[in-house]
């Protein structure tokens, strides 16, 4: 019986004639066994018409999973299909056992690809001399994979090809040699760039630690000494670019490394894949947002000229060079921050959709969670925020008004956005919450727009005894004597009362400053005992059994009995301002 073998490719375009020798030793007659199975795809492809050829691939065996096949770390095929009771995964392992076995002299033979066909497997046998390296079926082929089978094993042996170069490269010393050369050469490199790296590092938080000191040190130091915090945040920026940098180095110097070796080379390759990949993906998403930065851009310029806008027409309206309807100058200030919060959140709205990433789950995800964070704990604060709209809008009081909030007093120090501070006779700073304020009784004793300060009362009750026209005559004089009384308008008095034991007498006077009222009504008090005392008319209230011998008054030398001052000092000492 004679078996012919008709070669279908040769990758070196040159014929050779291999013969085989069946009486050598066993392995020569298991290599007879293998060429007599692959004969009969040899003879048969001499049958097969064109039309055979194209009939549908068949299917791979389903109950195994697909095996690749890579040798010295390059894929060369994927074997899905069971060949005479092999599974994909042995026929893989027998594959590189015979890739691993091949001496020398067989590398420096060609590839050759026959085809032929064993039952239902049709496919393609590599061998390189008298080795057969493996089968290629068409069962092998991917479904999805559309092109002709023999695209297929051409690009298989190409890569079959470059494996064994690889492997051959391996075994020669030379380029062992060569590799191991060029790699000292580029690991002194990288020693001399890591050590310049290092010098350049000091040298370049010096020159940052001078120009922070010389060009804001110098500006900010009055109000802040912030000079370790500057120290400490130029040495950690500096820390971070030197270690991108010898990471850069580091990594560039692998690639270059791995692939001066035959064995390392397809490693080396997929680390600058990834380096070019990254990059890449790097700048296509710069580019990518520069038409959204620069709509960001846009929004944020005209928003900001239209923000200066605002204030202009705010700060004429507050300084009362312009009038618009509906808007007063004591709400001015107020109305500028709401009306650039909206311009603002507009401005953010509009250019959300630009901002890169923004329309990525995580970006998504964060703006739910943090509305939703900002939902459940600003009820509160919500409540303060529209009291103090409201607190600003009704106009009770302003910075420096003289006010009684409930039962706080006190002088107006700032109306915030949130509360409201005052400053009362005791120098304390008295904080009210705005929903506070908002539901308390608010009186002002500071004069508004130019007009008189508000007002203050006192009150004495004198029996029915003493001539009422004497006593108003004396509540008149004492006001007049008090200093921090205005005389303008007048003080007068009025009957408020007719009790039953005495009548009810309420002095109504104008402060000189109504921050300084429970100053004034102290003065007031003491000038009130002094001119009773200096007129003979004695004060008894609430009430009495019955009238006493003597008027109960003080003379006037009895007015300053030790450790009393004289009424000079003590005028002065009244007249301290809180």
């Amino acid at each position: 019986m004679m078996i012919h073998v008709a070669p279908r490719a040769i990758a070196s375009g040159s014929s050779q004639n291999d013969t085989v020798c069946l009486s050598c030793s066993k392995i020569g007659a298991m290599f007879v066994l293998l060429v007599s199975a692959f004969a009969v795809l040899l003879v048969t492809v001499a049958s097969v018409s064109l039309a055979h050829a194209q009939a549908p691939r068949p299917a791979a065996a389903s109950d195994a999973p697909a095996a690749d096949l890579r040798y010295m770390d390059r894929p060369i095929t994927t074997f899905r299909a069971s060949l005479t009771g092999a599974t994909p995964q042995q026929r893989a392992e027998r594959s590189y056992a015979a890739l691993d076995a091949l001496p020398e002299s067989i590398l420096r033979l060609p590839t050759q690809a026959v085809q032929g066909s064993l039952g239902q497997n049709r496919g393609v046998v590599f061998r390189r001399g008298d080795r057969i390296l493996f089968a290629l079926l068409e069962g092998d082929v991917d479904e999805a994979d559309n092109r002709p089978f023999e695209v297929i094993a051409s690009e298989t042996q190409t890569r079959l090809d470059a494996a064994l170069a690889a492997r051959q490269a391996q075994l020669h010393w030379p380029n062992i040699i060569r590799g191991i050369l060029l790699s000292l050469l580029a690991t002194a490199v990288l020693v001399i760039l890591v050590w310049t790296a290092g010098r350049l590092q000091s040298r370049l938080q010096t020159r940052l630690q001078y120009a922070i000191e010389a060009h804001l040190l110098r500006r900010t130091s009055r109000t802040f000494d912030w000079t370790g915090s500057a120290f400490h945040l130029v040495r950690q920026i500096v820390q971070l670019l030197f270690l991108f940098f010898v990471a850069a180095l580091i990594y560039v110097y692998l690639i270059y490394v791995l692939e001066r070796f035959p064995v390392s080379e397809p490693m080396g390759e997929r680390l600058s894949d990834f380096l070019w990949n990254l990059l890449n993906t790097f700048a296509l998403g710069i580019v990518n947002a520069i038409p959204g930065l620069i709509a960001i851009a846009v929004i944020f310029l005209l928003t900001r000229a239209l923000h200066n806008l605002i204030n202009n027409i705010f700060a004429a309206i507050q300084q009362r060079r312009l009038n618009v309807p509906g808007l007063h100058p004591d709400t001015a200030d107020a109305s500028r921050r709401i009306v650039a919060i909206v311009v603002w959140a507009l401005a953010l709205t509009f250019a959300y959709p630009y901002f890169p990433g923004a329309q990525s789950d995580v970006f998504k995800g964060l703006s739910v969670l943090l509305g939703l964070m900002v939902s459940l704990g600003s009820a509160g604060i919500v409540n303060q925020l529209m009291s103090g709209i409201v607190v600003t809008y009704s106009r009770a009081f302003q910075a420096g008004d003289m006010v009684q909030i409930g039962d706080t007093a006190g002088v107006v120090v700032s109306v915030d956005t949130l509360s409201v501070k005052l400053t009362n006779v005791r120098r304390e700073e008295v904080t009210i919450p705005n929903a506070v304020v908002v539901g308390a009784i608010v009186h002002n004793f500071s004069s508004r727009d130019g007009k008189a300060p508000a007002l203050v009362v006192t009150s004495v009750t004198i029996g029915y005894d003493t001539p009422w026209r004497q006593v108003q005559a004396m509540l008149c004089l004492a006001a007049a004597r008090t200093q921090s009384i205005a005389q303008s308008p007048q003080p007068f008095v009025l009957q408020r009362s007719l009790s039953d034991f005495y009548i009810e007498y309420d002095l109504h006077v104008a402060p000189v400053n109504p921050a300084q009222r429970l100053l004034m009504l102290s003065e007031l008090h003491s000038q009130i005992v002094d001119v009773f005392n200096e007129f003979g008319v004695q004060i008894m209230s609430p009430h009495f059994e019955e009238q006493p011998e003597a008027p109960v008054i003080i003379p006037p030398d009895g007015w300053t009995p030790s450790p009393a001052k004289p009424a000079s000092d003590s005028s002065k000492t009244n007249s301290t301002e809180v």
